[in-house]
C-alpha cells in the first residue's frame, strides 16, 4: 500500500512540475496597428497602439517588429532601457528587442522630414515570465522526493525481509 502511495505521488511530482513548466513562459501580442503617416506628420506618443504598459509581476522581454512600405520617417521607444530606440531612421523593415523591459513604454512615429507617404504596420509582442509559477513547481519537486524516498524505503525493506528469510532457512 505504501509503494503504491509513493508511486501516485511520484506520478503526481512530476505531472505538476511538467505542467508548471511548460507553461512557465508566455508570449502575447499587446499592439498590432497599421497606419499611414503623410508628410511632416508625427503619430504618438499615447495615440491607438502606441503605448504598453508590462506585467507587473514577472520578467518581460519586448520584441517589436516595424513593417514599412513607401517612404521613411523616425522611430521613438520611451521607457526603460530604450536607448538605443531613440530617433532611429527606418526606411526598411525593423525588428526591435527590450531585454528586460519594465513599466511604461511610449512609441513614437516622425515623419516630419520626410517627403513621401509611408504606410506603416506596428507589432509588438510581449514575452513573461509567470512567477506564481514557481509555486506549483516547488510543490511538484517536494512530492517527487517524497514518492521517490517512500518507493526506495519499500524496496529497501522488500530486500531485509527477502535476506532474511534466506538466511533462516
Amino acid at each position: 500500500m505504501k509503494r503504491l502511495a509513493g508511486l501516485v505521488l511520484l506520478v503526481l511530482g512530476i505531472s505538476l512540475l511538467l505542467l508548471s513548466v511548460l507553461s512557465f513562459s508566455r508570449t502575447d501580442t499587446v499592439i498590432e496597428v497599421s497606419f499611414v503617416m503623410k508628410p511632416i506628420e508625427k503619430y504618438g506618443p499615447y495615440n491607438n497602439g502606441t503605448y504598453h504598459h508590462t506585467r507587473v509581476l514577472g520578467k518581460s522581454i519586448l520584441m517589436g517588429e516595424l513593417v514599412v512600405k513607401g517612404g521613411s520617417f523616425n522611430f521613438t521607444a520611451n521607457g526603460y532601457n530604450t536607448l538605443h530606440l531613440k530617433n532611429v531612421f527606418i526606411d526598411q523593415n525593423y525588428h526591435f528587442l527590450i531585454d528586460p523591459a519594465d513599466d511604461l513604454y511610449t512609441f513614437t512615429f516622425d515623419n516630419s522630414r520626410g517627403i513621401d507617404q509611408c504606410s506603416i504596420r506596428f507589432t509588438l509582442q510581449e514575452q513573461w515570465m509567470n512567477t506564481f509559477l514557481l509555486m506549483p513547481s516547488f510543490i511538484g519537486m517536494l512530492l517527487m522526493a517524497i514518492g521517490i524516498s517512500i518507493e526506495l524505503r519499500q524496496r529497501r525493506k522488500g530486500r531485509r525481509k527477502v535476506e532474511y528469510e534466506y538466511q533462516a532457512r
